[in-house]
């Protein structure tokens, strides 16, 4: 365990499913250097990291810390320059070329700050686009791209083009293609980034209900101790390590687009406002 510097709102997460060993995420001596001899740079120095099945965590920390080297190599489009990674089992240390794309498309899924929707797809078409990847056939495909947008409350607006949705549906329609095929893990990056506040918090809300729902796991990355908040484990990274990991105390709740909040977490401002007394 890092050691514990302290996070607002967090504490200690003894008793977690990773400390018992239901693990997804397995990582020993992680590093990553860039260059070589005197002009090298250590990205990560020497992470050890354990994640278990469902659990949802924020990854967090300032500009160069680390944590996108972290969520490169977790989602396996890097590999570490030393340590050893295991994904669900299977060592992926070493994995390269079309055995580390299959299994990347396999288990694991992204959603970006940058919202990347092909703007001549319906959002119908643009969910069904990494199941068409993978071969799917035409029938399947869109009846689980159907699903996909139901389960983050669009399978209404699912002949919408992206340019006729607001940026908090965009990124909805995003969400659904990340989850179509089915991953283990969900890698978000700065997810809310580009959105306003309530889509924001809306944002947040739906990755707790599909969290609760589908039993992902997911990892936020993120500089904001607020997003942080609305996980229930808190990672903090510094220069490259982990110096803070810790269960979030007073979780967030943000409200869900399909009306099932987090019984167990504290509303968000913005939820407490929609539940006021007129």
């Amino acid at each position: 365990m890092a050691e514990n510097r302290g996070l607002d709102g967090v504490g200690d997460r003894e008793g977690s499913d990773a400390a018992q060993g239901t693990r997804l995420i397995e990582m020993r001596g992680i590093a990553k250097r860039y260059g070589s001899g005197p002009a090298a740079v250590m990205a990560l120095a020497g992470v050890d990291l354990d994640v278990g099945h469902a659990e949802m965590v924020a990854l967090l920390g300032p500009s160069g810390s680390g944590k996108s080297t972290l969520m490169h190599i977790l989602g396996l489009l890097d590999r570490p320059s030393d340590g050893r990674y295991r994904l669900g089992g299977v060592d992926v240390t070493r994995l390269r070329g079309g055995r580390a794309s299959r299994l990347r498309g396999s288990r694991v899924a992204f959603v970006f700050q940058a919202i990347h929707l092909l703007p001549g797809l319906t959002a119908l078409a643009n969910v069904e686009l990494p199941l068409a990847y993978a071969r799917m056939p035409r029938a399947a495909r869109r009846e689980r791209a159907r699903r996909a947008l139901e389960q983050v409350g669009l399978g209404h607006l699912a002949a919408r083009y992206p340019n006729q949705l607001s940026g908090g549906q965009a990124q909805r329609v995003a969400i659904a293609r990340a989850i179509a095929p089915g991953p283990q893990l969900l890698l978000a990056d700065e997810p809310t980034g580009a959105l306003d506040r309530r889509s924001g918090e809306t944002v947040l809300g739906l990755f707790q209900d599909l969290h609760r729902r589908l039993g992902l796991t997911i990892i936020t990355v993120t500089h904001d101790p607020v997003v942080a908040q609305h996980a229930e484990r808190a990672i903090r990274l510094e220069d490259g390590r982990i110096v803070a990991d810790e269960a979030v105390v007073g979780r967030l709740r943000a409200p869900s687009p399909l009306g099932a909040d987090d019984p167990g977490a504290a509303p968000t401002e913005s939820a407490r406002e929609e539940k006021a007394p007129a």
